[in-house]
């Protein structure tokens, strides 16, 4: 008897000599698993970069802590808020303080024959010296100087010039026809990423920020030697609430104007990519867990079935008097190479992942300084998992093959299943044709846990399959009924804005009507405000003419009537979230007139309606309610449609030079650019997709390589009778498509419930501000059925050349 280190190179040689005979199968599940324990590295890594990224970006630019912004239309002297804000209660926890003047215009940056033609922001800082707050991350070109103060120059925002490949230094025309040079492209923390007019993030394609020195803006703009903001950052953030309340009142006090005041915190670009790590990490953790799931269970099952088409020769060995414990080393040495080989790929599959993530999101969010280190516990959790997972699917199985007589595991084929398993009720319903056409079914029902199995293990592949696209499907579909809900019957509408709050009868306002490109034009009011219930939030605030408008949202859950006397229309999401239904009250903060500046103001409001535009931040309220606001008959805005003949490109150059004119765009504007940056995003979830589809392809195949092994002594009866092996490879796929279609099923209802779970539950936290309708499409369905079925059942005929030369009399030579 060879002993010791004999016995161990024993195993090792035996285990190896399975190691290749199956090779292709080994090969094939250490894949499965690799795609799975790499997906899970690759996506966990991502929460650490971003933070290390965030914390590195908004120290090197110095962000405010607290940013207090005048009422729409106000201004002070340039020097009067710094001043201010070093006399309050707390000013000596003040360490940098910066003023701004920041209004809106109208950008014409068209180039080489493309018309662009979007909104812009001037953000005037103070150039002389350097920046203590929000300093400028230069991208290309030069950074502004203090010669330039008062010069025709600016820097324009990083992601506008990525988005339109408009080069590091140009010429643009603003509102007015004035001209300026843009020297440079950058960024300051508040625009990593970029906001629109309402509220919606990712609107680096419909929004041109211009950072231009404190003079040069205060000339673009008509406010000559004025300020509308001031940041400060502070020396200990808990001192942020005081500083905050002390600043507003103030300039209320002081000053006699209006501001609201926002906390580092809250500005979304700091909310989104810093305090929404942990949430998006959680999405992406549920994708990779997905996706490991059903790597796992892949790998189980087909590791299951590769040890049960062994278990003759366990039986064998048991009948011989081989101890138990021997014979389980040779399978577990199987399952050890797997893991190892499985732990090993996965590593390499997750570094290449996080190489291609890290490019992605460089992308999609240029950073001032991006931090993508390698995770090394990351990656030795997903090691260990790679490594530890097949052990436990091989020892399952080889546990309970030495557990049972020997006489049991020698039997093989149909002498295997006890009793017949479900077989017997096969023989209540009535099926025609020849027995090789039932066949398949009875094999199906006479091992009903293998069945069951086989189709779990389909159906996880499946249900990561319809989670994953289901969840592209659901964002496409909002975005198409968002588009659908605020272009109604006038889908060329334009909504232009004008510099400042003006009489609805002003010449510039009838210079816009009077416009030939112009077809309709119709006057009215927008404003923000600040709407409190059980949660609180920001809300763009259109007053619309619910009468003779030129659109009005579709309502819900109120008539007419109820809307013109008074009230405001919600989102549906705004309602949920405020906890508010029709006919309940909420707390509006909002601007009022007095005199020639505003004051913040609240009042109780009636939810009359609802509307159907998913965006939470935007409400509608009736034209005649104007007196809220103190505003009656006075407009900032012009909803406009082109005239016969001309388009909504002509429309914008036709009224970018009029006077008073700050922005013009699209209805759609904003949907259009949060459409193109998640198509950024959907390009993981692709790779995903991908990874998902190559997995449910190899269980196909793993599944009809091993069916075809365990019956191979079946096949080999029914071929030496004298039966076609094209015959005996459709009764293996019929059997392939039977568990496809079990599977499938179980898939998709499995992978709707994730798609509700992810849209309804998890991307409330994520993305409070969309509302996103959970939705899987009829091609993610073809998809699903293509995989799962029509994969699955042509499967078998990859093993065609191994049927068709199948040693028959070896194969049949097995003594019972």
């Amino acid at each position: 008897m060879v002993t010791g280190r004999g016995t161990a190179a024993l195993w090792l040689r035996w285990s190896w000599r399975d190691l290749r005979k199956r090779w292709l199968l080994v090969g094939a599940i250490a894949i499965i698993l690799a795609l799975g324990t790499g997906t899970f590295a690759g996506l966990g890594s991502t929460a650490a970069w971003r933070r290390e990224t965030n914390d590195a970006s908004f120290s090197r630019l110095r962000m405010h802590d607290v940013r207090v912004t005048l009422t729409q239309g106000a201004t002070v002297d340039e020097g009067a808020l710094a001043s201010l804000a070093r006399t309050i209660p707390d000013a000596q926890r003040i360490v940098g303080v910066e003023e701004h003047l920041v209004g809106a215009t109208q950008v014409d940056a068209s180039h080489e024959g493309e018309t662009i033609l979007v909104p812009g922001e001037v953000v005037g800082v103070d150039v002389r010296d350097t920046l203590d707050v929000d300093a400028l991350h230069l991208a290309g070109g030069r950074a502004l100087r203090p010669g330039d103060d008062g010069e025709a120059v600016v820097l324009l925002e990083q992601q506008f010039a990525d988005h339109y490949d408009l080069g590091d230094q140009g010429t643009m025309r603003l509102s007015g026809g004035a001209a300026v040079d843009y020297v440079g492209t950058g960024t300051s923390p508040q625009f990593f990423l970029v906001t629109g007019s309402t509220g919606a993030l990712f609107a680096q394609g419909s929004l041109a920020v211009l950072f231009a020195p404190l003079s040069t803006a205060q000339a673009l703009l008509g406010e000559a030697g004025k300020v509308n903001e001031v940041v400060v950052t502070l020396d200990d953030p808990s001192a942020t609430g005081a500083v905050e309340r002390q600043l507003v009142d103030a300039i209320d006090e002081q000053l006699g104007a209006g501001a609201t005041a926002t906390r580092k915190a809250d500005e979304p670009a700091y909310r989104m990519l810093y305090e929404d790590i942990e949430n998006d990490q959680q999405f992406w953790n549920i994708i990779a867990g997905l996706i490991l799931a059903g790597a796992t269970f892949a790998a189980f099952n087909l590791t299951t079935r590769m040890i049960d088409a062994q278990r003759r020769e366990i039986g064998v060995g048991m009948a011989l008097g081989v101890p138990s414990v021997h014979l389980a080393v040779r399978p577990l040495l199987v399952g050890v190479q797997i893991a190892a080989l499985g732990a090993v790929a996965g590593l390499a599959v997750g570094y290449l992942l996080d190489i291609w993530l890290a490019g992605v999101f460089e992308n999609i969010l240029p950073m001032p300084e991006w931090r993508t280190p390698f995770q090394t516990g990351t990656f030795v959790r997903a090691a260990a998992l790679g490594f530890v997972l097949p052990i436990l699917a091989t020892a399952i199985p080889v546990w309970r093959a030495v557990r049972v007589q020997p006489v049991d595991a020698i039997r093989i084929g149909h002498l295997a299943a006890k009793g017949g398993g479900l077989a017997p009720l096969l023989a209540r319903v009535p099926l025609r044709g020849r027995t090789f056409r039932q066949m398949p079914f009875r094999n199906l029902l006479r091992t009903p846990r293998r069945t069951l199995m086989t189709a779990l293990a389909i159906g996880a592949a499946v249900t990561t399959l319809i989670a994953v696209i289901g969840m592209v499907d659901s964002f496409v579909r909002t975005l198409d009924r968002g588009e659908a809900a605020v272009t109604g019957d006038t889908p060329d509408r334009l909504v232009i804005a004008l510099d400042t709050f003006r009489p609805a009868d002003a010449p510039e306002v009838a210079a816009i009507a009077d416009a030939p490109e112009v077809g309709r034009a119709e006057p009215t009011l927008r404003l923000f405000g600040t709407l409190t219930g059980d949660d609180e939030f920001d809300v763009m605030i259109d007053l619309v003419d619910f009468d003779a408008g030129l659109w009005q949202p579709a309502l819900h859950g109120a008539r007419a009537v109820d809307v013109r006397a008074g009230g405001i229309v919600l989102s549906a999401n705004a309602a949920r979230d405020l906890g508010v239904a029709v006919d309940d009250e909420v707390t509006m903060r909002h601007p009022r007139r007095e005199g020639l500046s505003y004051r913040l103001v609240e009042s109780q409001v009636r939810v009359v309606a609802l509307h159907d535009i998913p965006l939470r931040a935007v409400a509608f309220m009736d034209a005649g309610q104007a007196n809220l606001f103190d505003l009656e008959g006075i407009v900032n805005l012009v909803n406009a449609t082109p005239a016969d003949g001309y388009t909504t490109d002509e429309v914008k150059r036709g009224v970018f030079s009029l006077p008073g004119v700050a922005a013009v765009e699209t209805v759609t504007a904003t949907t259009e650019s949060l459409r193109e940056t998640l198509n950024q995003y959907f390009s993981i979830l692709r790779i995903a997709e991908l990874i998902v589809l190559a997995l449910t392809v190899l269980v196909a195949f793993n599944t009809a390589s091993i069916s075809i092994d365990e019956r191979a002594r079946e096949h080999a009866t029914m071929l030496a009778f004298g039966l076609r092996a094209r015959t005996v490879l459709g009764m293996a796929t019929i059997e392939a498509m039977v568990a496809g279609i079990l599977g499938t099923v179980l898939g998709v209802g499995a992978g709707f419930g994730v798609v509700q779970w992810m849209m309804q539950v998890q991307l409330r936290d994520t993305m409070p501000d969309l509302y996103v309708e959970s939705y899987v499409s009829a091609e993610t369905l073809v998809t699903a059925i293509a995989v799962g079925v029509v994969a699955v059942a042509l499967a078998p005929l990859f093993t065609a050349r191994r049927v068709s030369r199948m040693d028959i009399p070896a194969t049949l030579r097995v003594m019972e």
